[in-house]
């Protein structure tokens, strides 16, 4: 029984950390579209103007490398699974969702995203 438990945890481990890297690479190549068509816009502005800062197409960026290399964990997780190696990945990605949820909440709670927009349009 033990076994068995063993080997669908492990397998479910692998399914999950799939769709996560599959959402990790492609929020990499969105942003990575998006600093392209950022660099295209910036390059009809002359030179002495000083351009914004693409802060969210950076942190979008950093999130999925964040993804990627949280699952990467969870795959060397998978092959070796033990009980304190599943503990610690668990509760690392228990507290990686709560950053997540926080800046979320900051985000969207704490800005004036009127004034942010006439900012940028």
């Amino acid at each position: 029984m033990t076994r068995c438990a063993r080997c669908c945890l492990h397998s479910s481990i692998r399914i999950v950390n799939l769709v996560m890297l599959l959402c990790g690479i492609g929020t990499i190549i969105y942003s990575l579209w998006l600093q392209k068509k950022w660099d295209e816009s910036i390059a009809k502005f002359p030179l002495g103007s000083s351009p914004l800062i693409p802060w969210f197409i950076y942190t979008f960026l950093g999130a999925g490398i964040v993804v990627c290399l949280s699952t990467i964990g969870g795959y060397i997780i998978a092959n070796c699974i033990s009980n304190s190696t599943l503990c610690f990945y668990i509760v690392a990605i228990c507290c990686l969702l709560f950053l997540e949820v926080a800046v979320i909440v900051a985000i969207f709670f704490k800005i004036d995203w009127g004034k942010v927009c006439l900012l940028y349009f």
